[in-house]
Formats: C-alpha cells, sequence, structure tokens
C-alpha cells in the first residue's frame, strides 16, 4: 500500500504530495514553492529513497521548487509530460512572469506521454495525457489513486484561460476521467481530496460529459 502526505505550498495553496512505496521507495508529485516540512520528510527518508518528482503540468505554483529540490538530491529523476517540456525554462508559459517575476529554471529528465508507465517499488504510475488547463497536463494513476493536477479539482475543473489552456481539451480530458472503470482516490492540485465516483455523481462538469464526447 502507497502512503500519501499533502502539503498546501505557496500563495496559491498548490498541493505538493509526498508519497512512499512498500519498499520505502518515495517521489514527489508537484514540488510547489518551498515547504519546511517538505524538507523534513525528505530528510527523514534519505536521498536514496527520492526516486521522481512527477509534474503533473508546467505552472509555476506546481514547479516553482524543482529545480531546488533536484541541486539538493541529483539522482532524483524529473517527470513531466512531454507537451509541457517548455514550461520549465519559459516564463510566460509558467506563468511566474505574470505573477512572481521568474522561478529558477530546469529540465526535465524524463519526458512522458499517454499510456507511459514507470516502475515505482512494486507498483506501476500510469500516464494519462489530460490537457485543458494546459497543453501537456497529465494525470498519474498509483494503485488505487490518482493525481489529477489542476485537471480535476474537488467539486470543479481547473482553469482554462491561461496560455495553452483549452475549454475543448478540458471538456474531453473530464470525460476521460469520468470514463476510467471503478473508483479511485482523486488527489488535486489545489484544495480537498475527493474520489473518482464522488466526483461522477456531484461534479457539475463530470456530469455533463459522456465517454462518447472525448472520441
Amino acid at each position: 500500500m502507497i502512503k500519501i502526505k499533502c502539503f498546501p505550498a505557496g500563495e496559491l495553496s498548490a498541493n505538493c504530495y509526498f508519497v512512499t512505496a512498500d519498499n520505502d521507495e518515495s517521489l514527489l508529485i508537484d514540488t510547489g514553492a518551498p515547504v519546511r516540512e517538505l524538507d523534513r520528510i525528505i530528510e527523514e527518508f534519505g536521498a536514496d529513497k527520492l526516486k521522481y518528482i512527477l509534474l503533473t503540468h508546467g505552472h509555476f505554483d506546481h514547479i516553482a521548487n524543482t529545480a531546488a529540490v533536484k541541486r539538493e538530491y541529483p539522482d532524483v529523476k524529473i517527470v513531466i509530460g512531454e507537451k509541457e517540456k517548455n514550461f520549465t525554462s519559459k516564463d510566460n508559459l509558467n506563468l511566474s512572469l505574470f505573477f512572481e517575476g521568474t522561478i529558477e529554471h530546469f529540465n526535465a529528465d524524463i519526458l512522458v506521454s499517454e499510456g507511459d508507465e514507470l516502475p515505482f517499488g512494486k507498483y506501476k504510475i500510469k500516464v494519462l495525457e489530460t490537457p485543458g488547463h494546459t497543453i501537456g497536463g497529465v494525470c498519474y494513476i498509483i494503485e488505487g489513486s490518482i493525481f489529477t493536477g489542476d485537471t480535476l479539482i474537488a467539486g470543479t475543473t481547473g482553469r482554462t484561460d491561461f496560455p495553452t489552456g483549452s475549454v475543448a481539451d478540458m471538456r474531453r480530458s473530464i470525460a476521460r476521467l469520468a470514463s476510467i472503470e471503478g473508483d479511485l482516490n482523486v488527489y488535486c492540485g489545489h484544495g480537498e481530496s475527493t474520489s473518482l465516483e464522488y466526483e461522477r455523481d456531484n461534479n457539475y462538469f463530470m456530469e455533463k460529459v459522456r465517454y462518447d464526447d472525448i472520441h
């Protein structure tokens, strides 16, 4: 069973997740801004246990601390959607130019796309491409849980009015998530966690879409 700790970080309270597997391998999902508690947890598990930084998308409030973590733990692999690779060095795309000036730039080690899988302990991390909030946003499924970034947020969806955002893409991505069989624990980029079944029944945007909409 995986264990998940959530740390809201920065002025926009982007959720950073610290995930551990049964064999004590660990990963981060989004890094947000520097958080003292997150630094403590990483130190507790040790650099040799931190395997990945998985980035759901490239907006500054989700990636600002990535370069610093990589510098402290150089063996960790930074993962981001293939279509999102320029966000790590283009401040107009990651929005830091409009909010905080700039962030420290970095390059991803692994670029992922639809259907890719990454090993994590005895589990597999499955990648779903879910554009809409940004052109290359992805969700990660790990052992009964899905980390949705700013695609699916409890009760709503992410915004689509930033550069590379698309209402049509978001609609298809939400339909895609709604079509997943069974239930999953949903860990969002902002706010509270939820479940896929609850969102199907209560999220207006999920109720509007049907599986055929994604074709």
